[in-house]
């Protein structure tokens, strides 16, 4: 007798994990930003820094402490997490999990892709979907298992890559990179701004050969969250929190202990990056890898340890309803920006600094937060989830 494996019902959702996916959205569109508004990708390469006022720099210094790589690999977690528990409801239908699994990371590779050469330049919902596959390796591992190829994956970028980033700095001409990083920051900011479809589009494939390096460097440490995840599941962590609120404590504290002198590095090497010197590039590096994750475990911890009050319950709802549409908002973010700073729409690429990007990252995400709630309250899905699970389950 076959069983036909249904979509996930809203009594069966973990409300805990909708709201980290709706604070994780959050925290991910305030680094973005600046991807969006200006030509940082490059600036970063060269350690130029536009408004570099006492206000503005404030503002950096926020968002590079609070923000940067905490809720990137926050959103990888939370994607292994997903992962795992589509598979054991999956397998409990005694239906075919891989197959399933494989349909729905075809969608996301699509839809990815269509993201990345037509709207941003920034998608990361190819690389999710490459490297979900991986996964599939790990359904029927131990936990302890899981665990130990987690810290592998984790330590990748900083035992293999760091020397490797410290040699090819090292070896870099600045006098020939330099100029044609800046004849790049000229065009983009032409293009973005002024530009006719096809000559962002050439923009945009210029900006994902840069950007497709950086990411050959970071997808040990997104794979290595997507473990994490795996793990915190197939432990118990995440289906019984009230067994393990101790061990949720120690976490909490040894994370933040951890990471708190880590950022301390970060802020130092990048105050120094303007100095060509491949050393502080590479302390920078390796002490904002390790960071990332290692704060972003700080809050998962200590906002899972909030919800177990009624208080902070209340207070953290009103990012569930962004979390249950997360697809379709993470694609709304792009669509927004890119309507506000590229030719197409307003046109005002390279023209808001750091200070109000950040004010405007607040008030997009605060619209997504309404439009989520009255959208839930007629239809069960977003719109890209109800395509989504339409393709996977062939409904």
């Amino acid at each position: 007798m076959s069983v036909q494996l249904k979509p996930t019902r809203e009594n069966e959702r973990m409300i805990e994990l909708d709201i980290l996916r709706g604070i994780a959205l959050f925290g991910i569109l305030v680094v973005n930003m600046k991807y969006f508004s200006t030509p940082y990708l490059y600036l970063e390469m060269i350690g130029v820094k536009w408004w570099d006022d006492r206000l503005n720099h404030m503002v950096k210094l926020i968002v590079q402490i609070f923000f940067e790589f905490k809720f990137i690999t926050m959103f990888s977690f939370l994607f292994g997490i997903g992962f795992i528990l589509f598979i054991t409801r999956a397998q409990k239908k005694e239906v075919d999990a891989k197959k399933l699994f494989k349909r729905r990371l075809c969608f996301l590779l699509l839809i990815g892709l269509l993201h990345l050469f037509f709207v941003w330049y920034g998608d990361v919902l190819t690389v999710y979907s490459l490297l979900g596959f991986g996964l599939l390796f790990f359904i029927n591992k131990e936990a302890k298992t899981v665990l130990k190829w987690a810290f592998g994956f984790l330590t990748i970028p900083v035992l293999i890559f760091s020397p490797t980033l410290f040699f090819l700095f090292s070896q870099l001409d600045n006098q020939q990179f330099t100029p044609h990083i800046n004849q790049i920051i000229i065009d983009s900011t032409k293009y973005y701004a002024e530009g006719t479809i096809y000559e962002v589009f050439l923009q945009r494939l210029t900006d994902i050969s840069f950007i497709a390096q950086g990411y050959i460097f970071m997808m040990p440490m997104i794979f290595g969250m997507f473990l994490l995840g795996v793990y915190a599941w197939k432990s118990g962590i995440v289906e019984h929190v009230h067994q393990h609120i101790a061990l949720l404590k120690r976490i909490c504290l040894f994370s933040f202990i951890i990471g708190l002198p880590l950022i301390v590095l970060t802020i130092w090497g990048g105050q120094n990056l303007s100095q060509e010197d491949s050393a502080h590039y590479l302390i920078q590096f390796i002490a904002q890898t390790v960071s990332g994750p290692v704060l972003s475990i700080f809050y998962i911890t200590a906002i899972v340890l909030l919800l177990q009050t009624k208080r902070w319950r209340n207070v953290f709802s009103i990012f569930q309803p962004v979390g249950r549409m997360a697809f379709t908002n993470y694609l709304m973010q792009s669509i927004i920006c890119t309507t506000i700073f590229y030719s197409h729409g307003f046109g005002l690429f390279g023209q808001v600094n750091d200070f109000w990007g950040f004010g405007l990252a607040i008030v997009i995400f605060s619209f997504q937060i309404v439009i989520s709630h009255f959208w839930l309250r007629k239809y069960k899905f977003g719109p890209m989830e109800n395509l989504w699970r339409r393709f996977t389950y062939r409904t």
